[in-house]
C-alpha cells in the first residue's frame, strides 16, 4: 500500500471513531430529554412572569393557571400553559397569599448551578417555590 492509501485509511478510522464517540457521549435520546427539560424551565419562567403580572395587577395570587388568561395577550409570543412533550398543563399550588409553586416533570435532573432556580430540577415531578413581592 502506498502512504495516501494509508492516509485515507486512518482519516476515515478516525472519522468514524469520532462520531461514535459523539455519539456514546450525547446520544440523541439525551440530547432530546435535555431540550425537552430547557424548554419546561423556560415556559416556567414565563408562567412565573405572568403570575407576577396579575398578582401585580389584582394584589392577589391567581386561583389557577387558566386564570393567566387575561395576561397572554400581552405575554411573549411563547406563551404556553403545557409541557412541550405531553402536552399536560404544568401544576400550579398555592401555598399561602404570597407564596406558590410551579410543577413539571423533568426527564433528567438538572446540570450546575444556573442563576435562574426554575433551571435547577431533579429528575421527575419537581416543583420551583415563588413569592410575589
Amino acid at each position: 500500500m502506498n502512504a495516501g492509501k494509508l492516509l485515507a485509511i486512518g482519516a476515515a478510522i478516525t472519522a468514524a471513531l469520532a462520531v461514535a464517540t459523539s455519539i456514546w457521549l450525547n446520544p440523541p435520546a439525551e440530547n432530546r430529554a435535555r431540550a425537552l427539560d430547557v424548554e419546561r424551565s423556560s415556559r416556567i419562567n414565563i408562567l412565573q412572569a405572568a403570575v407576577t403580572g396579575y398578582f401585580t395587577k389584582h394584589q392577589t395570587l391567581p386561583k389557577d393557571l387558566d386564570a393567566l388568561n387575561e395576561i397572554k395577550n400581552l405575554a411573549s409570543t411563547q406563551w404556553n400553559l403545557q409541557d412541550p412533550a405531553t402536552g399536560e398543563p404544568f401544576g400550579y399550588e398555592i401555598v399561602d397569599e404570597k407564596n406558590y409553586r410551579l410543577c413539571a416533570n423533568f426527564e433528567r435532573p438538572s446540570d450546575g448551578r444556573p442563576l435562574n432556580p426554575a433551571f435547577i430540577h431533579k429528575s421527575g415531578r419537581d416543583c420551583v417555590e415563588y413569592q410575589v413581592k
